[in-house]
């Protein structure tokens, strides 16, 4: 196979021209980098750049999904459909285990005292090698999810400890509560609200789509798309340019449904949580931000929602760590 073209600082971009020049300006290309995408909301509105790719063609953001789970869960609160007190065990086959008794609130914040992941080591090295060769890490069915929690322990409930484990217990808890599976609720309460039109979560076995950019492993390899259901909810959704734009335009209304997503819930010494999302007090501003890797993308989302701006990026670059922050916080400052 012949290796993927990396950008450089003269290839051709779409759509805002500044933004654009911004993004490609920033980009650590000394790695290498295939596509790239940036959108930036004030308000005087959206604006939206990619490089190496389509406006309306998809990239994937990893664990930012945990972030939009809140947005979910925030709604479904709202309309009375659970309550943050309600425990896994009420939504999934987990009665008389450990694991069912977390809350939702719990899973949302990190606090539910659940590991990172399930499976143990032998999970943990097959992740590992999946990565190295462009494989799925984390392909478990939603039953074999389910059987991960019921042998886990619960070490230190309260205490912040960041578990795909535990976000992705909660999202099918979320579409249980709502009658459908994840993929089926990320579609019917954002997708479709929000007027996303090609923002979705993988469904299982799916390849990619004619408009999903592709990914590439560090020996320049086609990375398969992670379409594990099991571990979906931690970070298997997609979307374009748009749809992140159109995203952060209804996070930054004065009318948008999702105001109580950002309410802090839980706090220590080392972070601050609210409902997914991370908050941070930097020179003066209050933002709220997520960031995302998977194998070949990395993604970062941050809103300042007191002064309405908002920046989105994500990139194709198989470095664990693209970078990619001191450029979202650029996009930041120049939404206007």
């Amino acid at each position: 196979m012949k290796r993927p073209a990396r950008l450089t600082n003269v290839s051709a971009s779409n759509g805002d021209t500044s933004l654009a020049a911004l993004l490609l300006e920033a980009l650590p290309l000394n790695r290498p980098v295939y596509a790239a995408c940036l959108a930036a909301v004030g308000p005087q509105g959206a604006r939206i750049a990619t490089i190496g790719c389509d406006l309306n063609d998809t990239f994937h953001i990893g664990s930012i999904s945990k972030a939009l789970n809140g947005l979910i869960y925030t709604e479904m609160v709202h309309a009375g459909l659970i309550s943050p007190h309600n425990r896994l065990a009420d939504y999934l086959p987990l009665a008389g285990t450990a694991a069912g008794e977390a809350t939702l609130e719990s899973c949302l914040t990190h606090t539910s005292g659940l590991p990172a992941t399930g499976g143990a080591t032998r999970a943990a090295a097959r992740a590992l090698v999946a990565v190295l060769i462009g494989g799925d890490p984390q392909p478990e069915s939603v039953e074999a999810l389910i059987n991960q929690l019921r042998k886990s322990r619960v070490s230190n409930p309260g205490r912040f400890s960041y578990s795909n484990l535990a976000a992705s217990a909660l999202g099918h808890a979320l579409a249980a509560a709502n009658g459908t599976d994840y993929f089926n609720l990320v579609r019917n309460r954002l997708a479709i609200p929000l007027g996303c039109p090609r923002l979705r979560a993988q469904q299982p076995g799916q390849r990619n789509l004619p408009y999903d950019v592709k990914a590439f492993t560090v020996w320049g390899t086609e990375q398969r798309p992670w379409t594990g259901q099991g571990y979906g909810p931690a970070g298997a959704i997609r979307g374009s340019a748009r749809d992140f734009a159109t995203i952060l335009s209804a996070l930054l209304s004065n009318e948008d449904p999702y105001s109580d997503a950002f309410r802090v819930r839980f706090t220590d010494d080392t972070e601050s949580i609210a409902a997914g999302w991370f908050v941070a007090d930097e020179r003066d501003r209050h933002l709220v931000w997520h960031n995302g890797y998977a194998s070949g993308f990395g993604a970062h989302m941050v809103l300042d929602r007191e002064n309405r701006q908002g920046a989105f990026i994500s990139v194709v670059s198989p470095w664990p760590d693209p970078e990619i922050e001191p450029i979202a916080m650029r996009a930041l400052n120049a939404a206007m």
